[in-house]
């Protein structure tokens, strides 16, 4: 009786580990014919591209493709597109909810790619996916020399990780002039070849990772993550104007200083004219015909900053070293008709088009809060982003002179984001009747008079007292 129930708890318990570990299983109707994993660790963030080609081992056709990716890729993605390959055709393709967490304990996250017309079966069908995501390699060691040159450690899986079976699986690494792979398992390493590191498997079974990889690489240049953005866009039609102003909260998320900062070190450092861990200068992109620039900090204003063209080179305080930190404010204004026109079939329709980001290049975003004001009276019809965001919400916000309810203010939040998504657009098609454009300054036009009357009114009282 006892040994019974010790197999039935056994059995229970079998069942239970393979409900959690097998929540979601897509249908195993493909198989990778071949699947390159390219990895791209040049900059701050990490650029890996897919490249597949499938079968549909299925007895019909099939159109719907479930990619892989673990989940913490998946909650760091920034760009995420798939396109056939040698085409110019992108493919729709989105996210499911449902995960699939595997006996190590780690999560798998899926994406769903959908082809335009079915694959029949033991047909053939290849395609590309392209995606950043704010993740990367973390300093090792963690304290170095300021003269010392930084490097990284990723962690990543060895095998391109799959929802189904894949008959050959090759994995690449470039991006760095110097690779070695970290305690490599005998018989799974990775051979040196340029431009990087790469391995070959064949017969990879569904979601199989393979022995855990490490690779270490050379990456002597600052690691720019932006904690917080803090983007405010105003837009004023009497002025012909649109004025922007950027509150940044900058970490430099590399290796730290073994030791404390020592001036005469980096003035010699800075002599040797070469690559450095460490942030001494913020380049920044502006739009065309920018104006009226400035740069403060906690402190005020700082001088050190210098334009060139459309670029603005900003020199903060002190040089911002691995886990230091440095907040401040750069602004500038711009002609009005460089972002806006009127729409069609109407002179009171405006579509007003500014870009996400003007931030300093290899940079991550981790929140970013984009504000867009619109002139008081001005009513919005339509918002559209080229990224995403998680939150968009239409108020209104009082400024100067501001007599009823405020500008129109359009918030949208990001999260991880990065610099190569800051040329897409924020577009936004909205209505500004001529009796709102004139309704605001003639108030304050009867407030003044209202109030040089009431000051005359006044003088001409006389309150002197007569014996």
């Amino acid at each position: 009786m006892v040994q019974l129930s010790i197999w039935w708890l056994t059995v229970f318990l079998w069942s239970l580990k393979s409900v959690l570990c097998q929540q979601f299983q897509p249908p195993k109707v493909w198989e990778n014919v071949e699947l390159r994993r390219l990895v791209d660790v040049e900059h701050v963030y990490t650029i890996e591209s897919l490249e597949l080609t499938i079968k549909n081992v299925d007895n019909h056709a099939n159109s719907e493709y479930f990619l892989a990716l673990p989940k913490i890729t998946f909650d760091q993605l920034s760009v995420f597109s798939v396109q056939l390959k040698d085409k110019q055709v992108f493919l729709d393709s989105g996210f499911i909810e449902q995960t699939t967490l595997l006996e190590d304990g780690s999560e798998v996250a899926y994406g769903r790619i959908q082809f335009p017309t079915p694959i029949e079966p033991n047909e053939d069908v290849a395609f590309n996916v392209n995606m950043s995501y704010n993740m990367g390699g973390v300093p090792y060691p963690k304290r170095i020399a300021l003269a010392d040159e930084q490097h990284l450690l990723l962690s990543t899986t060895r095998y391109p990780l799959s929802a189904y079976e894949t008959k050959q699986g090759t994995t690449e690494f470039f991006g760095s002039e110097d690779f070695q792979e970290f305690h490599a398992p005998r018989g799974y390493e990775l051979e040196k070849r340029e431009p990087g590191l790469v391995g070959i498997w064949d017969n990879i079974r569904a979601l199989d990772k393979g022995p855990e990889l490490q690779i270490l690489y050379s990456h002597n240049l600052p690691m720019k993550q932006v904690v917080n953005l803090q983007r405010d866009v105003w837009v004023s039609h009497w002025a012909g104007t649109i004025q922007f102003e950027e509150y940044y909260e900058l970490l430099n998320r590399g290796a730290q200083l073994s030791k404390g900062f020592s001036r005469l070190e980096h003035m010699v450092d800075q002599q040797n004219m070469r690559l450095s861990h460490y942030c001494g200068v913020l380049e920044m992109n502006l739009p065309e015909d920018s104006s009226e620039h400035y740069f403060t900090d906690k402190v005020g204003m700082v001088t050190t900053s210098r334009i060139f063209g459309d670029n603005i080179y900003l020199k903060p305080r002190y040089p911002i070293f691995g886990g230091w930190k440095y907040n401040f404010t750069v602004g500038w204004t711009n002609p009005l008709t460089n972002f806006l026109r009127v729409g069609e079939g109407s002179s009171d329709s405006y579509i007003i088009s500014v870009p996400l980001l003007n931030g300093p290049e290899d940079t991550v975003y981790d929140n970013v809060n984009l504000s867009l004001y619109l002139p008081e009276g001005a009513k919005v019809e339509t918002i559209e982003s080229a990224t995403p965001s998680t939150k968009t919400e239409v108020t209104t916000q009082k400024s100067y002179l501001d007599l009823n309810n405020g500008h129109v203010k359009v918030t949208l939040n990001f999260k991880n984001l990065i610099d190569q998504v800051g040329t897409g657009e924020l577009l936004i098609k909205y209505t500004y009747d001529h009796e709102s454009a004139y309704k605001k300054p003639l108030n304050i036009a009867v407030y003044i008079f209202a109030a040089l009357m009431g000051f005359f009114f006044l003088q001409s009282i006389n309150l002197s007292v007569s014996g």
